[in-house]
């Protein structure tokens, strides 16, 4: 009987799509994007497409938090948490480092983690916001928002 409800969990449970990529630089692009993406998803109305990429990314236990000042606000889990991530930090662009190192071999469904910051130039905030994959789904995103100035030289 424990064997056939384990089949019956795996089956249900996506499937990650990295499995092909074996470098740690190939891994890390295609990981920041997708936090991109999820975000962008988040943002948007929904409707069945920005629905279902959140879901097939998002673990359903996945935990948001958004921290300002010296307060950290838990944001919730799954498909809402990152709805509510969204909504907090309201960004309009985003900013996230490349690898700089030297290329070796990773694991693209194995856990990772990759930082993104994204900005609302209007209020002048920055969410520095740490995802933590596994199989090539969200488990946490945890951030922290500041104030920024910026300017020419």
């Amino acid at each position: 009987m424990l064997s056939a409800l384990l089949i019956l969990a795996a089956a249900s449970a996506p499937s990650c799509d990295l499995g092909n990529i074996a470098s740690a630089r190939a891994v890390h692009e295609a990981l920041t994007n997708r936090a991109v993406q999820l975000v962008a998803a988040a943002l948007t109305p929904t409707n069945d497409s920005g629905a279902s990429q959140l879901s097939r990314f998002v673990d359903d236990n996945a935990q948001f938090s958004l921290g300002a000042g010296d307060v950290n606000r838990p944001l919730g889990a799954g498909v809402g948490g990152a709805k509510a991530l969204a909504r907090a930090m309201k960004a309009d662009g985003f900013r996230f480092f490349g690898w700089d190192y030297m290329d070796g071999p990773a694991d693209g469904c194995g856990e990772q983690t990759v930082t993104v910051e994204f900005t609302n130039a209007s209020d002048r905030l920055v969410s520095q916001v740490q995802f933590k994959f596994d199989q090539g789904r969200v488990r946490e995103a945890k951030g922290w928002q500041r104030t920024f100035q910026s300017g020419g030289l």
